[in-house]
């Protein structure tokens, strides 16, 4: 599976936890990191028209200026959900934000913090583009 993995959380030791156990399951070895939707989107769109590669991103909902649900928004106005796939990871329980997600058409996975290390080993034998 060939693909470049971004990590989206305010959260400074949630960016470390996750990107350390992506380099650990051999997910990812060097995963882009933000600390807000606005540097995501910034980045998106500046790659956006190039032809770009398989991206997952693993985005938390609940930031500061621009939160999960504003990337999301941004993602499915560009709509690139060929090459882009989107893994909520958030503290959120809430089934409206649940519901809400799956309407999404980036969004394979809605994860209740903490991310588990058996998952993203699962991950890897999925083929998610």
């Amino acid at each position: 599976m060939n693909f470049d993995l971004i990590i989206v959380d305010d959260d400074a030791e949630y960016i470390f936890f996750h990107k350390l156990l992506a380099k650990k399951s051999d997910l990812n070895e060097d995963p882009l990191t933000f600390s807000s939707g606005r540097e995501v989107i910034d980045h998106l769109s500046s790659i956006i028209d190039q032809d770009i590669n398989n991206t997952l991103i693993f985005l938390d909902i609940y930031m500061q200026d621009v939160d999960g649900w504003g990337v999301l928004d941004y993602l499915e106005s560009v709509n690139r959900h060929d090459k882009i796939k989107v893994i909520l990871i958030t503290s959120s329980v809430s089934m409206d934000d649940k519901r809400k997600a799956i309407q999404y058409q980036s969004v394979i996975e809605y994860i209740e913090k903490p991310l588990m290390m058996n998952y993203l080993i699962n991950l890897k034998s999925q083929s998610i583009f």
